[in-house]
């Protein structure tokens, strides 16, 4: 298409103004031309509450609405960038897609499969270009791992991620108004992000397929709950997440993924074991292997297996460079006809939403072995699988 892209941003939260200040960035680089914003709330609107968080924000020229529905009538856009708490969604992304407007959307895109399922029909059905939120896969380390492991098959990979539950920042969603937290600390509410391995450990499991072009077969999760006594102040997520990921092609991946209170610390832990070595992500992203003829005469060293991979520290993966990196992307790849820089599509996605969703069935059935495609089409899950409110 000639020209910039037309984009208009729906959620002007906590979320949606990281993606703002990304839009205004490509805005001034000519990438794209914003024409709407829409969000429920006026105050999330304001000039002056926008300016607060987004450098060189300027509202000329936009086009303000309190409903997706007004925006995706209006004919202002060419692509909406969704950024709506997931319980939040109520069929905007189809209707976008049935009018022919590019998708980018922040996951998880609904709590419920069968909305995943009817968005990415309309999505196929429309043709329209698509992404969904992993902003992990742009990351040029995380892209490094993936391209040194496309000629190698993963036996098994770890990810270890290390929170706490004062991590989930207050959001600009009026959710007391809505049956939710009165503290508005919805990623920390079970109701209004499904768990945290659905609201944030679903980065994780898809960029574990990122990195082995692969899917997930089957899931099986233990959690450990937090008491109840400790809901009102601390959010009703577990605290803790133990799950196992079946690979398609045969190797085996571990989430851990925790939340206590108090602690106040950030860690992780990560590794992927392929057939003849070992990746870490240490201050590089390195691989210890033996190169020489095997076996050897005398053991090697540590030094003598490590080859660097990709030169780091890679520790932004979640950072505001990685959410230029993906709204750049996706919209370079409209702009200039190149599908390929989005390095995924909404149906793509489906597998690492699904798996992050049979995590919890999986938990609530003690342990069962969830397989994903039984998920997605057997009676037997329709029940988890179905929106109550839709």
């Amino acid at each position: 298409m000639a020209g910039p892209l037309r984009v208009g941003l729906i959620g002007v939260g906590q979320r949606g103004l990281q993606h703002v200040q990304v839009l205004v960035d490509m805005q001034s680089d000519e990438i794209v031309q914003i024409t709407a914003l829409a969000d429920p709330y006026p105050e999330n609107l304001a000039d002056s509450k926008i300016k607060r968080f987004v450098d060189g924000y300027s509202a000329n020229g936009i086009k303000m609405f309190d409903s997706a529905d007004s925006m995706i009538e209006s004919g202002l856009v060419d692509a909406i960038w969704f950024v709506i708490p997931p319980n939040q969604h109520k069929g905007e992304i189809e209707r976008a897609a049935q009018r022919g407007i590019a998708i980018l959307a922040e996951k998880p895109q609904s709590l419920f499969l069968d909305d995943i399922i009817s968005q990415d029909i309309a999505i196929t059905k429309a043709g329209v270009p698509s992404t969904v939120g992993f902003q992990m896969r742009h990351d040029r380390g995380y892209t490094d791992i993936a391209t040194y492991l496309s000629d190698k098959w993963v036996a098994a990979m770890t990810m270890v991620a290390e929170g706490g539950v004062e991590g989930h920042g207050v959001k600009h969603t009026r959710t007391e108004e809505q049956g939710g937290p009165a503290n508005r600390v919805w990623t920390a509410n079970r109701a209004w992000s499904g768990t945290s391995v659905v609201e944030a450990g679903i980065h994780q499991t898809d960029i574990m397929r990122y990195w082995t072009n692969d899917d997930v077969e089957w899931v099986r999760a233990t959690y450990t709950e937090r008491p109840t006594e400790l809901h009102e102040t601390e959010g009703d997520n577990p605290i803790a997440y133990t799950v196992t990921y079946g690979m398609k092609k045969g190797g085996v991946a571990n989430l851990l993924f925790t939340k206590p209170a108090r602690s106040y610390y950030n860690g992780r832990f990560d590794y992927i074991i392929h057939t003849h070595g070992t990746i870490k992500l240490e201050d590089d992203i390195v691989d210890y292997r033996f190169d020489g003829e095997w076996p050897p005469i005398e053991k090697p060293t540590d030094a003598d297996v490590r080859h660097v991979i990709s030169k780091g520290p890679h520790t932004t993966a979640m950072g505001q460079e990685n959410t230029l990196a993906i709204g750049k992307a996706f919209a370079t790849s409209i702009v200039e006809s190149k599908p390929e820089n989005r390095l995924n599509s909404f149906n793509s996605s489906v597998n690492s939403l699904a798996s992050v969703l049979a995590a919890n069935i999986s938990n609530d059935l003690d342990g069962e072995k969830i397989v994903i495609e039984e998920f997605i089409n057997d009676d037997k899950y329709a029940r988890y699988r179905v929106n109550p409110n839709r």
